[in-house]
């Protein structure tokens, strides 16, 4: 039975398996590579899931819901047309659609993965990732970093023995660095670095904020349908500069076109913040791993957002030289997930590639320090610091700070702050002890985490021998088994359009999309091919069917070919 890999990312979704000695980017039901990781719930309850969603952001905003990507590992909880979904629940549908791809193309069951996750991602948030495709059926055989799955696709095609690379993976929703060595069959990772809350979007959302301040609105607030248009004309109009010095970024809003030019040099203002948030994180891994910015092989940049000219440039010029992009920036982390897969399998086409990875964040826990006999607590006292070889274990011993104490309490942080108030806590756990004077008990704190960035806490109390042990999870969103199967139940209930139907629902959201868009006679054409859609979906017909979708969008593309980028 296969092991798939996927990309499980911000703005989009995808699936590869390994294929016939290679990785192989398993297509959606449209035939696209790549599903939108946008989720919509229409005014019947039908849940939709990909690109007919996505355009759904613009007609039923309020029943539509993106970027949730970036709420895995918070309780946050998203309301879609009266149903209330929480991040796991989110990515658990795209992940059922990408696992009913491939078991489509496959032509078997498919229950088992390697998923990426930012290299950035904390306990919390890869935690949330592990519930997600539990979810979605599906068995994680291992979490990936994504730059290290994309240097692990690279690596294959990678001749030389002996190589340094840094990778800069840029995508949707977050920004990843890892600096990697490899040697044979070896290919180990010594720093890595990132920001999860930086990526494509953010420079879209720059452009849109860059462009209204252009236009004179007066005192016209944008409604929630408007701002998803202009977000997404500003978002093509970004993509388009990746190809134009310039370009015309035009939005209707309150039945009035408003237009404007925004050059290459422009959308560089706008993002000026954004570009120097890029440069810090590559500049600590550099740091991190001990070696100077001439001493790479390669400077590999991947990502969709990487097609940007001024990411590049501003990559470039870090480093000295032109970064490689020798395969698809969108596809490159799902081939390395794939890979990983059928090295877990050991595929005979394979050589015995051996991977190692290391700890994004430092962890450890609240500690106390005494100075001039005054002791205080709220301190950091890390035990596994950041970039440490994974799998990894470390124990320290620490002692009560105060006379006849009864309990020493664990709270466990991650982070890179001195005081623990400054980073992430991840867990607590509480160990009885013996009142006595202060420093008299002692306590051994193991932490161990693992090569799915799952830490686990073992305590023990040396004078009496007990032991406990805390598997740290979000302690927010925690799920325990019966939540899981309270979830599954509730998502098994969900309705969803038959596999069949899925070109059809996408032609008629696109097409709902653009009347929404259009104005005069172009707004009564679309909406004379939707009607004749319908009928056609209607009769049940399948050759009608096809037929007139065909005939649609050839119409439709027609139109935007009169709107220009759109």
């Amino acid at each position: 039975m296969a092991v798939i890999g996927i990309d499980l990312g911000t703005t989009n979704s995808l699936v590869s398996v390994w294929q016939n000695d290679e990785a192989t980017i398993i297509p959606n039901a449209l035939g696209d590579k790549l599903t939108p990781s946008v989720v919509s719930v229409d005014k019947n309850g039908l849940v939709l899931v990909g690109k007919a969603a996505r355009d759904r952001l613009v007609t039923d905003p309020q029943a539509t819901t993106s970027q949730f990507k970036r709420l895995m590992g918070t309780s946050e909880t998203v309301s879609l047309n009266g149903k209330r979904f929480s991040p796991e629940e989110l990515s658990a549908l795209v992940l059922k659609q990408l696992k009913a791809d491939a078991e489509a193309y496959l032509g078997e069951p498919v229950d088992e993965a390697v998923i990426s996750v930012p290299a950035y991602f904390n306990n919390n948030q890869r935690t949330a990732t592990m519930n997600a495709a539990r979810l979605a059926g599906l068995h994680v055989e291992r979490l990936i970093n994504e730059p290290t799955a994309a240097a692990l696709a690279y690596g294959l095609r990678e001749h030389r023995d002996e190589s340094t690379f840094i990778v800069v993976d840029l995508g949707g929703g977050t920004l990843d660095v890892s600096i990697l060595e490899k040697f044979d069959d070896l290919l180990e990772v010594h720093a890595t670095s990132g920001d999860s809350f930086l990526g494509g979007e953010d420079f879209t959302q720059s452009m849109v904020a860059g462009v209204l301040s252009r236009w004179d609105l007066g005192n016209h607030r944008l409604s929630r349908e408007e701002r998803a248009h202009v977000y997404r004309v500003c978002d093509q109009a970004k993509k388009a500069l990746c190809e134009s010095s310039s370009v015309e970024v035009s939005a209707k809003i309150a039945n009035q076109t408003q237009v404007t030019t925004v050059s290459r040099d422009d959308l560089m203002d706008f993002s000026a913040t954004l570009l120097e948030r890029l440069r810090v994180p590559l500049e600590r891994a550099v740091r991190d791993s001990g070696l100077g910015r001439d001493s790479f092989d390669d400077v590999i940049i991947v990502g969709g957002a990487s097609r940007m000219p001024m990411v590049r440039n501003a990559v470039g010029r870090l480093f000295g030289r032109i970064p490689s992009a020798n395969l698809d920036p969108d596809l490159v982390v799902a081939m390395g997930a794939s890979i990983q897969a059928a090295l877990k399998q050991r595929n005979e086409a394979l050589r015995d590639t051996v991977l190692t990875d290391v700890c994004p964040f430092s962890l450890g826990l609240e500690s106390a320090q005494s100075f001039e006999q005054r002791t205080r607590t709220g301190f950091f006292s890390v035990l596994i610091p950041r970039n440490t070889v994974i799998p990894a274990s470390r124990v320290d011993r620490f002692y009560t700070v105060s006379d006849n104490q009864q309990a020493m309490e664990i709270n466990v942080f991650q982070g890179e702050q001195r005081l623990v108030k400054n980073n992430i806590k991840i867990g607590e756990l509480k160990m009885p002890v013996p009142p006595g004077p202060a420093s008299k008990e002692a306590v051994d704190v193991r932490f161990t985490y693992d090569i799915n960035g799952i830490l686990e806490v073992h305590a023990e109390v040396l004078s009496t021998g007990f032991k406990d042990r805390l598997v740290i999870r979000n302690t927010d969103t925690q799920l325990s088994d019966k939540d899981i199967e309270r979830a599954l139940s509730r998502l098994e209930t969900l309705k969803f359009h038959p596999r069949e139907d899925t070109a059809n629902i996408a032609v008629m959201q696109e097409a709902e999309r653009m009347f929404a868009e259009a104005l005069g006679e172009e707004r009564d054409a679309i909406s004379l091919l939707i009607f004749e859609l319908e009928n056609a979906m209607d009769s049940q017909d399948p050759e009608r069917v096809s037929a007139v979708r065909a005939k649609v969008q050839s119409h439709l593309e027609a139109i935007r070919s009169r709107w220009g980028m759109w």
